[in-house]
């Protein structure tokens, strides 16, 4: 088994339902023959070298997979199908490919991930919450300076109570 790595560029004028869907044709396409799916990269909207179709935009996707020589041909036997893949290059990474070696490198590229958005995630909840309690204190401090401003008006003399104690 050897393992590939495809750039696919997908035309930009697709939904995002559509792409997502075009994504996941690929991955059944290398369950189906007996492939491993590593990792799915989408790159997004990028500026392309020369104009594809009168398109100076794509959609990069990168998939890093596992499989036969027959999954490749597959593969890009759908691109070249469907107007919707602009282009896309196939590299072989490695040509003798441990594919439980793999499998535990992409487990644990997963496990990473979910770890650094896991830490994003608390990191934006912490400021979140001071934030708020930056907030909460403002608006307290807005009231007792507003509290103070009454008593202040309300504890001085009306200007009429002046002029008639000078009469």
């Amino acid at each position: 088994m050897r393992r590939y790595e495809t750039i696919v560029i997908l035309s930009p004028d697709l939904p995002e339902e559509i792409r997502q869907t075009l994504c996941d044709q690929v991955a059944e396409q290398i369950d189906q023959h007996q492939g491993f799916l590593a990792e799915t990269d989408v790159w997004g909207n990028r500026r392309l070298a020369y104009d594809i179709g009168k398109k100076s935009r794509g959609f990069y996707v990168r998939f890093d997979y596992c499989g036969e020589a027959a999954l490749v041909n597959e593969l890009e036997r759908r691109f070249q199908i469907n107007d919707a893949y602009l282009k896309c290059m196939t590299v072989v990474l490695d040509k003798a490919v441990d594919l439980e070696a793999v499998k535990e490198e992409a487990a644990q590229a997963r496990a990473e991930a979910e770890k650094v958005a896991a830490e994003k995630a608390a990191a934006a909840e912490a400021a979140a919450q001071r934030a708020a309690k930056a907030q909460a204190e403002a608006e307290a401090k807005a009231a007792e300076n507003a509290a103070q401003t009454t008593e202040e008006i309300t504890s001085e003399q009306p200007l009429e109570t002046d002029m008639e104690s000078e009469a």
